[in-house]
This record gives structure tokens, C-alpha cells and sequence, in this order.
């Protein structure tokens, strides 16, 4: 059974001694200002779209549809949310944590960005590059052949750019922070941004190869709703449960198949698996393979934070997540895959996750 972690975690050499606050520097002025719900009226913020253009090569450019979510007044640090999986508009809308469907579709990035600004930071989000009018209103068609020849790798210009538009903002204090969820991490590791920024931020990062990820927590997920039917004293639950498990394993050995087909060469050259060129998924796998080493080269103060309840890993993967930053990792008890509890981004998750990103602004104490 997975090891349950209370709403704290492991922070050594990023934060305090428990139960203090006197050394915690809120996201925003490094002089003071209330920090939200933590500690005074919360502040008044602003959203302001910009524009980000992004040099692909050979000349073409692309445009990128961006917003600003800022505090009102002040100075602060700068968040940058990096558009994760699939193709999401700026707002980071999801309709479920990748296995469970929300009641509602959930705009993530504008509930991160509106709740990170109140704590004092720019928060700037944009439009991912594979996103289009077709996958959100928002968003428009923009070049992306780098991306379908080498994979996600080609998005870190888009990271680049992003980081050269908010250093020109005038409220920007110096200290940028790249938050980045699932897929994004790689691309935020691979960025020139990532050797200035103050702190990295992974939420449910790849910790190995996408293609093992994937294979594995299909096969977790099977194994977990067959102890589920064990347990079951209905016998129709137990049956519905079993049936579950059996589609569980089929889609497992069907990814299985299809990942073994494209490293056999099998696919034809032109082929599209999940809508994805074969380059891209080759991409995608060798760029997951370094993970480790991704995080290691990284100079800036590292944050991991994974979901309790976040379905998307099996156990030996979370185990390995934890394992990028084994100092300085958080479960969030009861948050999925995207951190949300129930739909929702609780209170109690923004406190604890931007209370680190405070102590990782902090400056180093001397230890002589």
C-alpha cells in the first residue's frame, strides 16, 4: 500500500524549522506585503493579456496568446506557468485528472495564476504552440513543424521567449520561477530560462521514459481495481469492478504494442499514434529518459510535488518521482493529477505549495 504523507513534506535546505514563519519571504516584494490568505487582506490583482513571439527558425515566427495575472501594486517575482500535455489554451483547461472526468471542466492555470498573484507574484501563461482554434477558442494555428520533427524539446524556445517578455515588465523584481506540470517539466528543464531561474517548480513530473509511464500506470491502475473486486461485497460491484481491470490490461498490452511497434520501426513513416507524429513520440521518449540528469544539470532550487491521489503513476514511478528531489518533495494529501481535490484548487494546497516557492526565494542563511 502507498505511504500516505500528511499535507507536509520533506524540505531541507529549502525551508525553515517547522512552525515558524519568522524567515518566510511571501511571494512578492522582498521588502513585505500581505500574502493572501496567510496573512492580510488579500491583494488586489489584474489581468492583462500580452503577446509572445517565438522565433522557430527559418524565419517564421510564431505568436503565442499570453495573459499577465498581477497584483495591482508592487513589485514582485515572476511565475511562469509552462503549458503541460495536450493541447491547452493560456486558461489550462482540463475536463478530469486524466483517468477521472470533472463535473465541470476546470481552467487550472487561471486558478494557479489568480492564486499565486494574491500571494505577490506576476504570473504569466500562455497559449500553448500545439493548441489551436479547433482544441480552444483562445488559441490560434502557429507553426509547429520543430515540434512534430523532434518532439517536445522545440517548446523550450517558447519557454525563452516568455522569460525575455516578463524581465521587461516593469513590476518584475528578478526572481523568476518556472512552474511546470507533467509534460512541461522536461520542456522547463530543456529552456536557457531554466539556468537563470530562481526556482523549478515539477508538479507530477515523467520521472523515466513516457513510454514505460504510461504502460505502468495502466498496469497499477488494473492490479489496484482488482483489489478493489476482492474486496467487494456486492457481487455485481465485484463484477463491474473485474470487467474494470480486464479493459485495464487490454489498454496496457495495446500501448505496450504500439510503443514496441515504433522502436521496431513498424509504424509507416508518415504514421500519427494519438494524433502525434512518430518523430515526436521518439522525441518525447528520449527526452523523458533523461529526466534525472535534466534535474541534476539544473542549477536553480528544485520543488517536486506530486498529488496523493494522482492515479496517473504506478507506485515504483512515484517512488522515482520522489526521487528527483528527495529533499525537497510534497505529496498534497487528497489532490489529483492537476493538485485539485474534488475539482477545486483548495486553499489549503496554494498555502502549502507557495509557502516552499517562498522559502526557495528566501535568501541562503549562512551556516558558519
Amino acid at each position: 500500500m502507498r505511504r500516505r504523507l500528511a499535507l507536509t513534506a520533506a524540505l531541507v535546505g529549502l525551508a525553515g524549522c517547522p512552525g515558524t514563519t519568522s524567515t518566510v519571504v511571501r511571494l512578492g516584494p522582498p521588502d513585505g506585503g500581505s500574502g493572501g490568505a496567510a496573512g492580510g487582506a488579500a491583494r488586489e490583482i489584474v489581468v492583462e493579456e500580452r503577446s509572445i513571439a517565438v522565433a522557430v527558425g527559418d524565419g517564421v515566427t510564431a505568436t503565442l496568446g499570453a495573459t499577465l495575472t498581477r497584483p495591482k501594486d508592487g513589485r514582485g517575482p515572476a511565475v511562469l506557468v509552462v503549458p503541460g500535455g495536450g493541447d491547452i489554451s493560456r486558461r489550462g483547461t482540463r475536463p478530469g485528472d486524466g483517468v477521472d472526468v470533472y463535473r465541470a471542466p476546470v481552467d487550472v492555470t487561471v486558478a494557479w495564476a489568480e492564486a499565486f498573484a494574491r500571494r505577490g507574484a506576476l504570473v504569466l501563461a500562455w497559449d500553448k504552440r500545439t493548441c489551436g482554434p479547433n482544441d480552444d477558442a483562445l488559441c490560434s494555428k502557429n507553426p509547429q513543424d520543430d515540434v512534430d520533427a523532434t518532439g517536445p524539446v522545440a517548446l523550450a524556445k517558447d519557454v525563452d521567449a516568455a522569460c525575455a517578455l516578463v524581465r521587461g515588465e516593469p513590476s518584475f523584481d528578478g526572481r523568476l520561477v518556472l512552474f511546470a506540470h507533467g509534460q512541461a517539466g522536461q520542456v522547463a528543464l530543456s529552456s536557457a530560462c531554466a539556468k537563470d531561474a530562481a526556482a523549478l517548480v515539477l508538479v507530477a513530473p515523467i520521472p523515466r521514459g513516457i513510454d514505460e509511464v504510461i504502460v505502468a500506470g495502466i498496469k497499477d491502475r488494473a492490479r489496484q481495481t482488482e483489489k478493489r473486486a476482492a474486496a467487494a461485497g456486492d457481487e455485481a460491484a465485484k463484477e463491474a469492478l473485474l470487467e474494470k481491470a480486464g479493459q485495464l490490461k487490454s489498454l496496457a498490452s495495446t500501448r505496450d504494442a504500439e510503443f514496441a511497434s515504433m522502436k521496431a520501426g513498424r509504424f509507416a513513416p508518415t504514421a500519427r499514434v494519438g494524433g502525434a507524429t512518430l518523430a515526436f513520440w521518439k522525441g518525447w521518449i528520449e527526452l523523458t529518459g533523461k529526466t534525472a540528469a535534466l534535474v541534476d544539470a539544473a542549477p536553480a532550487r528544485k520543488l517536486v510535488v506530486l498529488g496523493e491521489d494522482d492515479l496517473q503513476y504506478g507506485d515504483k514511478d512515484r517512488v522515482r518521482i520522489k526521487a528527483l528531489a528527495p529533499d525537497a518533495f510534497l505529496e498534497v494529501k487528497g489532490a489529483d493529477h492537476h493538485l485539485l481535490t474534488g475539482g477545486k484548487l483548495r486553499q489549503e494546497t496554494v498555502d502549502l505549495v507557495g509557502g516552499a516557492i517562498d522559502a526557495a526565494l528566501a535568501p541562503a542563511t549562512p551556516t558558519g
